[in-house]
């Protein structure tokens, strides 16, 4: 079996389940844009980039633990500091809409609607959460808790507009062995016209220096 396939396999549903709704609700799927001629209209979801995530979180994240620093697959702990940020919202009565009760026990962060998804990680980064109850390495930890959620919001988008949904079957490969298999769409959505030998760009500004005895040097 492929590398790839054999990894994408081997991440519980719990944590896909999770990861799909967070990305779900940063980048929804918006068909009703297609009438005013949008270049794309699927999101996040469907592009995979909860893949993404999983992958990244997985493989190139580091912890100190002590005075080492710690390769550690963080994207299961991850999706349960997001599960255990739902059931707090929804225990607290804040949610805006009941809960998908028939979704709950697979993941309560993808049971609860996606404005509720998105006020989790608002709750999450502002701190307004029980920080015992969260798994590590986030438990008691509110600097680690804020500096990961920036980080979902961040890699969400990435993985959307960079060429990674375009791997296709190669994307959850090493970065060594994927290959474009078409032309993304957050690309296309974005207007970049996709990779050149070197684009005209802003380097700088001349910059000229007078020195003693009355020499200039433009630099």
């Amino acid at each position: 079996m492929h590398p790839a396939k054999a990894y994408a396999l081997s991440a519980s549903p719990y944590t896909v389940a999770t990861f799909r709704a967070l990305v779900e609700a940063i980048v929804p799927n918006t068909p009703e844009l297609a009438v005013f001629g949008a270049e794309q209209t699927t999101g996040a979801a469907e592009q995979g980039v909860q893949d993404y995530l999983i992958w990244e979180l997985d493989h190139t994240l580091a912890l100190f633990f002590g005075m080492h620093l710690t390769n550690f697959p963080l994207s299961a702990p991850t999706a349960g500091m997001l599960n255990a940020g739902a059931v707090q919202l929804v225990a607290s009565g804040q949610a805006l809409q009941a809960p998908n009760h028939t979704q709950w026990e697979i993941s309560p962060y993808s049971a609860i609607s996606p404005l509720d998804r998105i006020r989790v990680l608002a709750m999450l980064e502002e701190l307004k959460v029980d920080l015992g109850a969260l798994p590590p390495p986030y438990r008691g930890d509110g600097g680690l808790v804020k500096f990961i959620v920036d980080y979902l919001n961040r890699a969400t988008m990435f993985g959307f507009y960079s060429e990674w949904p375009a791997y296709g079957t190669t994307r959850l490969a090493a970065p060594t062995e994927r290959r474009l298999e078409y032309f993304p769409i957050g690309w296309r959505q974005a207007g970049y016209p996709g990779v050149s030998l070197g684009y005209r760009a802003l380097r700088g500004f001349l910059l000229t220096i007078v020195r003693e005895g009355g020499e200039s040097t433009i630099v």
